[in-house]
């Protein structure tokens, strides 16, 4: 289990989204479901040696929070980390980045709710995808109410939208450029069914809520697809670790 480490930083341009946790009605979609679907959504986040959560205090509207940044690409999580050991090199000498599933995330924020309500993930979206929603969404403003953008393909009918699919589930990408493959893949298998078809902007604090007070059959073939830097990040992170130590020959 993920504990808290408390340090006192400053991160600029901070996305203050915490992810909302609700007490789930009779309707909602099932935990086990929620934390299976979120189970292969790898995020980023800054930990001690003994896995304890980097924590930050700062003051929002007037009252002082406690969040723990967490991040959608290892690069943030990577610049971060440079900062701390610049700024505070004692306090961050065992900093370290961590990757955990969303799953955990959402798991633990549910747990610290009932005992601390006031510490609270915030998910920091990378500037492209948020430019790239930014496109899409109109208007749009990057704030508290559009943490981490989802990309999905859907179809205008009459005055709705609705969602395309594969093999009977829908995907939703973390990243857009992976939405516009997914597009033209399909549009090859079926150019008069997806002729109208476009890129649309959720967001992920919108589909969880979904998933916490609704329960309806389109929920079940919903799947999150992992952005490919993310994906890439993770395989060369974890090569890295397992590459074994050479040492050079002595003269």
């Amino acid at each position: 289990m993920f504990k808290s480490l408390i340090l006192p930083i400053a991160i600029v341009g901070a996305m203050l989204a915490p992810m909302a946790i609700a007490p789930q009605p009779a309707r909602a979609l099932p935990e086990a479901q929620i934390i299976e679907k979120l189970q292969k959504v790898p995020v980023f986040t800054i930990t001690n040696g003994t896995g304890n959560f980097l924590q930050q205090s700062i003051k929002s509207g007037g009252a002082t929070r406690t969040i723990t940044p967490v991040f959608m690409e290892l690069k943030d999580a990577a610049a971060l980390l440079k900062k701390l050991r610049k700024e505070q090199p004692q306090q961050s000498k065992v900093a370290q980045i961590t990757i955990v599933p969303l799953s955990e995330i959402y798991k633990i924020q549910s747990e610290m709710q009932k005992k601390s309500p006031g510490v609270s993930f915030v998910f920091f979206p990378t500037e492209q995808q948020l430019k790239n929603a930014q496109l899409l969404k109109k208007p749009f403003q990057a704030n508290a109410l559009y943490p981490v953008p989802l990309f999905m393909i859907a179809i205008k009918q009459q005055d709705k939208y609705v969602t395309v699919q594969e093999n009977n589930l829908t995907p939703l990408f973390f990243g857009k450029q992976q939405a516009q493959q997914w597009l033209e893949r399909v549009r090859k298998k079926d150019p008069k069914l997806v002729a109208k078809a476009e890129i649309k902007v959720n967001f992920l604090h919108v589909v969880l809520e979904d998933f916490q007070t609704k329960n309806y059959p389109a929920q079940q073939q919903l799947v999150f697809v992992p952005s490919a830097e993310s994906v890439e990040s993770i395989r060369k992170l974890r090569a890295a670790q397992t590459k074994p130590a050479t040492t050079k020959p002595k003269p």
